[in-house]
């Protein structure tokens, strides 16, 4: 994503404590409000698409596609500014610092959700994760990612995109536990039985400006609330994780289908290349994320390149003056 923010060294170590700590961090920049307005109307766009066809699906429906939530995954593939959002420098640069160069898109899906009727909630919340989610963390069921002490570890890494304005306070909000990435999912007490008021005193709700990025821990403790108010809240999530782990929502792309794109959106998106190199990079593999290294890690980069130059130079002189003299002793 040209021309926007890029968080400084000091800024990066400062969110990666927070992020090791607290299993959260909310990222220094807003989003451009031109970006905001193009994920809106994209949103909005497949929104209705979706609804559309589930409609030919059910013609007797009579539900206004206005009160219906939708939850579209895999939403890189539907518009181009999701893939924007997911090429957006601060959050590549986090995922550079968690994971090394090598890692790839995990999961993207974006939620639109309006206040909905009453019997409409009821049924949706209780199904899934559309018109409210209920707390939990994530990872692979039933046992979650493996622990350590109790603890999942960081494999995936979460990004979440909020464009509409929520600081009315009942917009249906994320919510987190603080802290609760290093603790096994609510302390091991059975989801129906979860009492979040026992957590009260860490519990974080982002009614925040549109335009925020939040990022957190696969395993930080969170929910969303059903949506009472009369704005309807759209925001994007975007995870990243290891290349050595197989993406969440979408398989590998054809060479086809990365055809304009470039060298790091090709990478993000999963390039096909021999299976061991999703383990085992190439030295050119290593390199292809260089970008969102640290500013004094490229520096040095630059200097190392500066002074191989350098040496390649006056080695390149020695050879030529040896010959020069060689030529000289022979025409003797």
């Amino acid at each position: 994503m040209d021309g926007c923010d890029r968080l400084s060294d000091d800024q990066r170590s400062e969110m990666k404590r927070k992020l090791d700590e607290d299993g959260y961090v909310v990222l220094p920049f807003k989003l451009p409000q031109d970006l905001i307005d193009r994920g809106i109307a994209a949103i909005d766009r497949v929104s209705d698409e979706e609804l559309l066809a589930k409609k030919g699906n059910n013609p007797s429906s009579s539900s206004s596609s206005s009160s219906i939530s939708v939850k579209v995954p895999n939403c890189v593939d539907r518009d181009a500014v999701f893939r924007e959002l997911m090429m957006y420098e601060p959050a590549l640069q986090m995922c550079y610092d968690a994971f090394g160069p090598m890692f790839h898109l995990c999961q993207s899906n974006f939620i639109r959700r309006p206040r909905e009727q009453v019997s409409l909630l009821a049924a949706a919340a209780a199904a899934d994760f559309i018109s409210a989610s209920p707390w939990h963390a994530d990872g692979p069921r039933p046992q979650l990612f493996p622990k350590v002490e109790g603890a999942m570890g960081l494999h995936y890494l979460k990004f979440g995109y909020f464009l509409t304005d929520l600081r009315h306070g009942n917009g249906g909000p994320l919510q987190v536990v603080k802290g609760s990435h290093k603790r096994p999912e609510l302390d091991n007490i059975p989801h129906s039985k979860f009492d979040i008021a026992i957590f009260e005193k860490d519990l974080v709700t982002f009614n925040v400006e549109a335009g925020t990025v939040v990022a957190f821990h696969q395993a930080q403790w969170h929910a969303a609330p059903p949506n009472e108010s009369e704005v309807v809240r759209k925001n994007v999530y975007i995870s990243y994780c290891g290349t050595w782990m197989k993406p969440f929502d979408r398989d590998y792309p054809s060479e086809d289908k990365l055809v304009g794109l470039s060298r790091e959106e090709r990478w993000v998106l999963g390039e096909p290349r021999p299976c061991m190199r999703w383990w085992l990079p190439s030295e050119e593999d290593l390199t292809r994320m260089d970008r969102y290294k640290r500013d004094a890690d490229r520096d040095k980069d630059t200097k190392t390149e500066y002074h191989d130059l350098e040496i390649e130079r006056h080695f390149r002189w020695l050879v030529f003056i040896i010959k020069i003299i060689i030529l000289l002793i022979l025409t003797k």
